[in-house]
């Protein structure tokens, strides 16, 4: 049984799993990052940080799928 990967929302073989040399994540790694801490289980403040996150993003134009 071949191993699967999940890429731009599917499921598909490792070996089929493509991503084109001109994407610009790939070039340039482009991400933001947000910390979160957890108490029993539960992220602290978490729409805060969710929202930090998106901003972050927005401010970049880096698309969330």
């Amino acid at each position: 049984m071949g191993e699967w990967v999940y890429l731009n929302g599917e499921f598909v073989r490792k070996n089929e799993a493509k991503i084109s040399v001109f994407d610009h994540g790939f070039l340039y790694g482009d991400g933001v990052f947000e910390a979160m801490r957890a108490y029993g289980g539960k992220v602290f403040e978490l729409q805060s940080h969710l929202q930090r996150l998106w901003e972050s993003a927005k401010a970049i134009a880096l698309k969330i799928p």
